[in-house]
C-alpha cells in the first residue's frame, strides 16, 4: 500500500496521472488555388463548421491545397499521411484529383470522403474503392429529373455543351444514355475549358443542330457563358443546367436572362422551397442558417454542404471507431471506414445518406427534385 503525505503525495498522484486522449487528426484536401478555386474555397467554408471534440477526444482539422491538380493531390495526401497521421481525409475537389488519390489511400488504408461527384469514383465497392466515399450525388441522380421534365415537355432533340474535361465526359456518357432511354436525340456534344472567355463556335454548331433543348454541364461563373452566348445568337429552347449551375456566380452573371433555366436542385439550396415532408429539409434549414449567417445572405451552396456533410460523417462515426483502436492507428482508421459503411438514416444538407457494403454513394434519387431558377432564386418545380 502506498503511504504518503501532503506535497509528497499530491507530486505522486499528479505523475501518475492518466495519459490525455489522442487527438483524431481528419486531413483537409481541396482545390483552394486553379481553376476549381472557387468551388474549393467554398468547401474549406464549409469545413469550419466541424465539431471540435468527439467522445473526448480533440479534433485537428489540417489543410492543404491542391491546387486543381491531381499530381498535387497525390503528394500533399501523402505529406497529410506521413507528416501528420491523419485518420481520414475530406477531399480532393476535383474529380481527376480525387481518381489520383485512391491508390495511397488503399496504400496507406486511409478512408476518403471525396467531394468529386462521379460514381465511378465509388463504385463498384472493390477491393480499392472499398476506402472510399462521397457526399455528392452520382451523374445519374442529376440527371433524372432533368431527363423525366424534356421526355415530359417533348423534347426530341437535345444538344449538350460541357467542361472539356473528366467531369464533361461524365455527362456525355449519361446523357447519350438517357436520351437513348428517353427517345431523344443527342444532337450534338460540344466542350469547352474552364477558363474560356467563349464557346460562340461551339454555340454556333449548337444552334446549327437546331435542337430543342440544351443542356449545360458545367459550374459556377463558367456555367454562364453557354447560356449567354446561346441568348445572344437567338436560341429560344429549353436550357437545362447541371447541379453545378447553382453555385457562386451563374446568377449574378446571367441575370434576367438566365430565369428559366432547369437544374436538379439539393436541399442545401432550396430547402424553403421544399414541402415539409421532405426528410432533409430541416437539416438542410439548420446548415442554411449557420452558413449564412457566417458568410452572408444567399451565400449557401452545394459545394460548402457536401464538405459540411463529410464532416457530419466524421463526427457520427468516430464513436464506434474509437471502440476498436485509439486516434493513429490502423485499427481507428479502419473503424472509421466501416463505421460510415454503417450510417444509416442521417440527415445532411444534401439529402440523407445510407451507406452500405455496396453503396458508398450514400444519397439516392430523393436528394435531388426538379429545380428552376424563378427571379433570381432556386425554387423547386413541379
Amino acid at each position: 500500500m502506498l503511504k504518503c503525505a501532503g506535497v509528497a503525495c499530491l507530486a505522486i498522484q499528479l505523475f501518475v496521472a492518466p495519459a490525455l486522449a489522442a487527438d483524431i487528426n481528419v486531413g483537409i484536401l481541396l482545390s483552394t488555388t486553379g481553376p476549381a478555386a472557387a468551388i474549393g474555397n467554398a468547401e474549406r467554408n464549409g469545413t469550419s463548421f466541424g465539431a471540435t471534440e468527439v467522445a473526448g477526444h480533440k479534433v485537428n482539422y489540417l489543410f492543404l491545397d491542391e491546387a486543381s491538380d491531381s499530381t498535387a493531390a497525390v503528394a500533399a495526401m501523402r505529406k497529410l499521411v506521413q507528416g501528420s497521421s491523419i485518420d481520414i481525409l475530406v477531399g480532393p475537389t476535383t474529380t481527376p484529383g480525387s481518381f489520383a488519390i485512391i491508390d495511397p489511400a488503399v496504400e496507406y488504408r486511409v478512408p476518403v470522403i471525396t467531394l468529386a461527384p462521379v460514381n465511378a469514383l465509388v463504385t463498384p465497392v472493390d477491393a480499392r474503392r472499398r476506402w472510399i466515399f462521397k457526399t455528392t450525388t452520382n451523374d445519374d441522380h442529376e440527371a433524372a429529373p432533368l431527363f423525366a421534365h424534356m421526355k415530359k415537355s417533348g423534347v426530341k432533340k437535345l444538344a449538350l455543351i460541357g467542361f472539356g474535361d473528366s467531369y464533361g465526359d461524365a455527362w456525355s456518357k449519361v446523357s447519350a444514355e438517357m436520351c437513348a432511354a428517353a427517345g431523344i436525340a443527342l444532337v450534338a456534344d460540344e466542350k469547352y475549358a474552364r477558363t474560356d472567355n467563349s464557346v460562340v463556335g461551339q454555340v454556333l454548331k449548337i444552334v446549327a443542330a437546331d435542337p430543342d433543348a440544351v443542356l449545360i454541364a458545367a459550374s459556377g461563373a463558367p456555367a454562364a457563358l453557354p447560356l449567354l452566348q446561346l441568348r445572344e445568337k437567338g436560341f429560344a429552347g429549353k436550357v437545362y443546367g447541371t447541379l453545378g449551375a447553382t453555385f457562386g456566380d451563374f446568377r449574378k452573371l446571367t441575370g434576367a436572362q438566365g430565369d428559366g433555366i432547369f437544374v436538379p436542385l439539393s436541399p442545401a439550396v432550396g430547402a424553403a422551397s421544399l414541402p415539409d415532408g421532405h426528410p432533409a429539409k430541416q437539416a438542410a434549414l439548420e446548415f442554411i442558417q449557420r452558413y449564412e449567417a457566417k458568410f452572408g445572405p444567399g451565400s449557401r451552396n452545394i459545394f460548402a454542404g457536401s464538405a459540411y456533410d463529410a464532416l457530419l460523417l466524421v463526427e457520427r462515426a468516430a464513436p464506434a471507431a474509437l471502440k476498436v483502436g485509439a486516434p493513429g492507428t490502423a485499427e481507428f482508421r479502419e473503424g472509421l471506414r466501416s463505421a460510415i459503411e454503417g450510417l444509416r438514416g442521417l440527415a445532411g444538407s444534401r439529402g440523407v445518406y445510407n451507406y452500405g457494403p455496396n453503396d458508398h454513394t450514400g444519397l439516392d434519387q430523393s436528394a435531388l427534385t426538379l429545380g428552376q431558377l424563378q427571379k433570381g432564386e432556386w425554387v423547386a418545380v413541379p
